[in-house]
């Protein structure tokens, strides 16, 4: 089988492998919480046992008999490039909100080696290449999963999530927006009583769960910074109050059964506090020691640690990592699957071509800077390495994007769009690679650095012709003006009750108004339709219905005061 024959079969394993992952999502049989969950585990389990095997193995695979000549310039431009690559994202999306440019510098650090790229590059370069892609590997993981992660945290914590010490010693961590309290968050008073869960404008609106600092809780609905809606209130002697709730006061009893959704969701917005407020005050400290107890590091560790000692793995150990470590290329291909979606809005799609316009303009262009010192003689390397830097996005982004609450439809999109672009990248390596050894250095850096033009080029056109028109412009805006599914409270009964609630005031001033027609007086009835428009305008479920028996009772006033 020749190497363009091998890599089309692999290119179209990888694919079948998506696109059932992406019908067992269609069909229902899985979800994207699903597809969540197994990324988890591929991350924690199969990921750091793919580590561990892939780089003790090739240690002991006569690396450096192999490749003496470029022992230590492999490593050195494996964390140049993920370094400078970084730097070079960091540049083109400063001025991009914080969480976009965390996604999107965060994804362009470092590359996916493991199981992607080296089937491709053995197929192509054989052992030696192999023995190369693993000497780059180690410090791109150190890159992917120490410096990528950093990003992600950092870029999150210089966002949306700070810390704010009110004057009377509250503190409050958690998610701003135009420096209010917006979003999720935790406040602990200074009597010691505690609430997680939305904010609104300052104050407690949405779901949520108060904890008393004398005992007894309240979890449910909340508004204008009350008690407000289903909820459940557990006081300190054990007493349960399950039922609705209006301005602190509880009004009509249900069973907790009825509560219960409720109530998941109120602790579900908790955690979400709890996670907004980790990361508004995550130290330099408390960051290190969340990247070094990440599976994944630990993994880069202990193999580095066993290559420097010249420990093999022992042979017990393999029988358990080596399953492991195949199946962590199936399980992520499955779950890019599950968790994509096709459908883009232009946006998205204007950021995909941005991204790969960046991440490949800088790839290509750290391949023609590095390939540029690499002997002339040495033409394995400068392939190799050539095609290293224009490996995909690694797919630990995804997790990470869901770790720090960014847009996981982006970051799924960024990594399947990433792995299309490497293999039309990979398979011209491929058709070059026979010939590489006569290609002048000079020459071969050449066409790495127009490529690298190329595709900036592109990427620019393309944003250019994606970018929204005036109409979309005001239509996007509009549509972060009006406030989010997520803040709206969710029990029909409690808008029941209030919409019944708010309706009295509304029959009363119709009775003002047929006494005003009654004495056939103009000035009374306008009077008094003045201020029952102002009371329905209060009252907000019956604006409409209230209005119209407003104008009706006007009507007839009119009428009366005519004849």
């Amino acid at each position: 089988m020749s190497d363009s024959s091998i890599i089309l079969h692999r290119v179209g394993l990888n694919a079948a492998f998506i696109a059932v992952g992406y019908a067992l999502r269609a069909s229902k049989i899985l979800t994207i919480e699903d597809g969540r969950t197994v990324f988890r585990f591929a991350t924690h389990v199969t990921l750091p046992a793919l580590l561990l095997y892939v780089m003790t193995r090739a240690s002991g695979g006569g690396v450096a008999s192999t490749v003496s000549a470029v022992s230590a310039v492999v490593p050195a431009c494996s964390l140049a490039v993920g370094i400078g690559c970084s730097l070079g994202a960091y540049a083109a999306y400063r001025k991009s909100p914080a969480r976009a440019r965390g996604l999107c510098v965060g994804s362009a650090t470092g590359v996916n080696l493991g199981m992607f790229a080296y089937p491709f590059v053995e197929a192509i370069w054989g052992l030696p290449g192999l023995a190369l892609c693993a000497m780059w590997d180690a410090p791109n993981a150190v890159v992917v999963f120490g410096a990528a992660k950093a990003i992600f945290a950092a870029e999150q914590k210089n966002g949306d999530a700070s810390r704010a010490v009110h004057d009377d010693g509250g503190i409050y961590d958690g998610e701003w927006l135009d420096k209010k309290k917006h979003g999720h968050g935790c406040y602990k008073y200074p009597s010691g009583s505690t609430y997680e869960g939305q904010w609104r404008n300052n104050v407690k609106e949405g779901l949520g769960v108060y904890t008393y600092a004398k005992g007894g809780s309240y979890a449910g609905e909340f508004k204008r910074g009350t008690f407000e809606g289903t909820g459940i209130r557990v006081l300190r002697k054990g007493t349960v109050k399950a039922g609705l709730w209006e301005a602190n006061e509880f009004v009509e009893a249900t069973t907790v059964k009825d509560c219960e959704g409720t109530i998941a969701a109120a602790e579900a917005a908790a955690a979400a506090a709890r996670r907004a407020a980790e990361a508004s005050s995550l130290t330099a400290k408390a960051l290190f020691w969340k990247v070094a107890k990440f599976p994944p590091v630990i993994a880069v560790t202990l193999a580095s640690a066993m290559n420097f000692a010249g420990i093999a793995l022992p042979h017990t150990v393999a029988q358990l990592v080596v399953p492991l470590a195949n199946a962590n290329n199936p399980i992520v291909l499955l779950t890019l699957g599950v968790l994509f979606k096709p459908a883009m809005d232009r946006l998205q799609v204007q950021s995909v071509a941005k991204f790969l316009g960046v991440k490949y303009g800088l790839g290509l262009l750290s391949g023609a800077i590095c390939t540029y010192f690499i002997p002339q003689s040495f033409a394995l390397a400068r392939g190799v390495i050539a095609a290293l830097c224009v490996m995909p996005v690694p797919s630990i982004v995804m997790q990470y994007s869901a770790e720090h609450e960014n847009d996981g439809q982006l970051a799924a999109a960024i990594v399947m769009s990433s792995q299309a672009m490497t293999i039309a990248l990979v398979c011209c390596f491929a058709v070059v690679a026979p010939h590489i050894a006569t290609i002048d250095r000079a020459v071969f850096s050449g066409v790495l650095l127009a490529g690298a033009a190329a595709v900036a080029l592109a990427s620019a056109v393309g944003v250019k012709a994606l970018a929204p028109s005036k109409m979309d412009s005001a239509k996007n805006r509009g549509a972060v003006a009006a406030p989010s599914a997520c803040m709206r409270t969710s029990s029909s009964t409690s808008y029941r009750t209030t919409r019944i609630a708010r309706r009295r005031p509304t029959v009363r001033q119709g009775l003002r108004l047929a006494l005003a027609a009654r004495s056939s007086s103009f000035v009374a009835a306008r009077r008094a339709f003045s201020h029952a428009g102002a009371v329905c305008t209060r009252a907000r479920p019956s604006v409409s219905s209230a209005r119209a028996a407003s104008a009706g009772a006007l009507t007839s006033s009119l009428a009366m005061a005519m004849r």
